[in-house]
């Protein structure tokens, strides 16, 4: 029986939320991010992992990826699973949002 693959979750090639816990020098360690807010009614590819402290959050020696995405409108989206190669997050109209998200 062959091995099922495993998938790789895309890399987030930049964040420069700079006052994210999980950014350091524009680069997120957060093991993996979400992207969306189902609760808001205007659905926005928001990180929803972003949080705004001064503390030092996440893991050094990792990279974050995108560990879900709730943008089902998303070209990049299947199954709420992000397939991109690399994600980019920064701002968006005064919130932070996954810049790479491109409704379908």
């Amino acid at each position: 029986m062959a091995a099922t693959p495993v998938m790789q979750l895309p890399v987030i090639s930049e964040c420069v939320a700079e006052s994210c816990a999980y950014n350091h020098d524009h680069t997120c360690h957060a093991v993996a991010i979400t992207v969306g807010d189902v609760s808001n009614p205007v659905s926005n590819p928001v990180c929803d992992t972003f949080m705004d402290a001064d503390i030092e959050g996440g893991e050094p020696s990792v990279t974050g990826r995108v560990g879900a995405c709730k943008m089902a409108d998303c070209r990049h989206n299947t199954g709420l699973e992000c397939h991109a190669p690399s994600i980019t997050v920064g701002y968006e109209r005064e919130q932070v949002d996954c810049l790479t998200y491109a409704r379908a």
